[in-house]
């Protein structure tokens, strides 16, 4: 049991730090800029960049001489880990989600009969978009039938796992 949360934790820290890395590669190549809408992170393209390339060499030639909160610092300012660069990645996929989960009246999440952790929707701070967080949020019956939406959600994030996962 120690040794998959070992490995669990290994892939899910990797995870995070490529991307906090790939922003960190992405903004020294001109390729990302925090004001300019017309250069998000999902469409950067760092290829043959001399400054990216240099970073990356960097980063590479240190290999496990040196703990990754420092090598982490140099490429990126930071020390610690930082998953704000995998929601602004998948920003435009989370924003077309939540339209098109608007548009097609899509319930999202599961069916909740006010019993978890004796906390309320209300008070358990979620985030709540369309007609609710969970199955039955209005008290009217749903139709549970997975839907388009819910189906590239699923695809998105298994395709983000399987790697994970296949380490095992």
């Amino acid at each position: 049991m120690v040794l998959l949360f070992f490995l669990c934790h290994r892939n899910f820290v990797a995870g995070v730090l490529q991307f906090q890395l790939y922003r960190a590669l992405c903004q020294a190549a001109g390729q990302r800029s925090f004001d300019d809408p017309k250069k998000p992170l999902h469409k950067c393209d760092f290829y043959r960049n001399p400054e990216a390339g240099r970073i990356l060499g960097r980063l590479m030639e240190k290999g496990a001489s040196v703990p990754w909160q420092d090598v982490l610092m140099e490429a990126t300012g930071e020390n610690r880990l930082d998953p704000s660069a995998i929601r602004e990645y998948f920003r435009p996929l989370e924003d077309w989600l939540r339209v098109e989960n608007l548009r097609s009246n899509e319930l999202i999440g599961w069916t909740y009969d006010g019993d978890y952790c004796k906390r309320s929707i209300q008070t358990a701070g979620l985030q709540v978009y369309g007609n609710g967080f969970y199955f039955g949020y209005n008290g009217a019956a749903s139709d549970a039938r997975p839907k388009l939406t819910t189906l590239l959600l699923l695809a998105t994030l298994s395709s983000l796992l399987l790697p994970l996962l296949s380490s095992f």
